[in-house]
């Protein structure tokens, strides 16, 4: 099942077809508006939407050329509420290490402004840093199951 899903974890998780999630559960379809997929012809990676024309992903998931896909539940239908739209430009952090994966940020300009609506929306972007120990949530595609 390529459904949205939902942790509540202290780590991130990448979101591959042979990925496995522990403990995680489907949510309410467009329950997480701010949740993007990555695509080049098939979905690599995800990202959050941070303005109707950003998104912040993973350095390792650079391509030079994307196509973010918003307003996504399941990436395997076609659902009446996605909203395709390529990148513009693509800005990996400059002292990103692959080996360490040091500085695993990037961001992406969406080369249109996304349409927001209850379905694609910005993430609340926190004004300070989270406590250590604070619960957050994660968010993204991949399989569940009870045991790894």
């Amino acid at each position: 099942m390529k459904l949205l899903l939902i942790f509540v974890l202290l780590g991130a998780v990448a979101a591959f077809d042979d990925d496995k999630i522990i403990g995680g559960s489907t949510c309410a379809r467009n329950s997480v508006p701010y949740i993007v997929s990555l695509n080049s012809g098939y979905h690599f990676c995800g990202g959050s939407l941070i303005s109707n024309q950003w998104v912040v992903s993973a350095a390792h998931c650079w391509k030079s050329s994307v196509q973010v896909r918003l307003g996504e539940h399941n990436i395997a239908l076609s659902e009446g509420t996605e909203q395709f739209i390529n990148s513009a430009k693509v800005i990996r952090h400059p002292n990103y290490n692959s080996r360490t994966l040091d500085n695993d940020i990037m961001l992406i300009k969406l080369a249109s402004p996304a349409s927001l609506n209850s379905n694609v929306n910005a993430v609340a972007l926190p004004s300070s840093c989270a406590n250590t120990g604070t619960s957050c949530l994660i968010s993204g595609w991949g399989n569940t199951l009870t045991s790894g």
